[in-house]
């Protein structure tokens, strides 16, 4: 009898989180949903500080073996348009399209008011700041 499947993880990069927490630690970022061997799924949450994946339901958060998260985060965005790297293949979380990198410079009382208004992402926060500025 072979243990193929045993703590096998499946990681959606973009997956909506938010089913199973409408919130995430501070520091940290939302990638998308986990789910484990045994069918438990929460939203993927990665604090930005160490890098360490947690699994994050209804404000509960749960750590998640490192080498095997790693492992699956990989795998998925292999598997994602733009091929692997950081970032790449994950959804905005507001389901913005035809989105362009761009640099910005901000000071840390803006940084956090971006980040506020976009549930701790920074571009989240700008875009919905921006929506609501009417172009002359």
């Amino acid at each position: 009898m072979t243990h193929n499947q045993r703590g096998r993880l499946t990681v959606t990069l973009g997956g909506n989180w938010r089913i199973w927490s409408n919130t995430i630690p501070v520091g940290s970022r939302a990638l998308g949903t986990i789910t484990r061997d045994i069918g438990d799924t929460g939203a993927l949450v990665q604090i930005e500080a160490t890098g360490i994946y947690v699994q994050v339901n209804a404000g509960v958060v749960r750590t998640l073996p490192q080498a095997k998260i790693a492992a699956a985060v990989e795998t998925a965005r292999a598997g994602a348009h733009g091929g692997p790297g950081r970032g790449q293949g994950i959804k905005a979380a507001d389901g913005a399209t035809g989105l362009k990198r761009v640099n910005v410079s901000l000071d840390e009382a803006s940084i956090a008011a971006a980040k506020a208004l976009g549930d701790g992402e920074v571009s989240l926060g700008i875009r919905r700041a921006l929506s609501h500025h009417k172009s002359i």
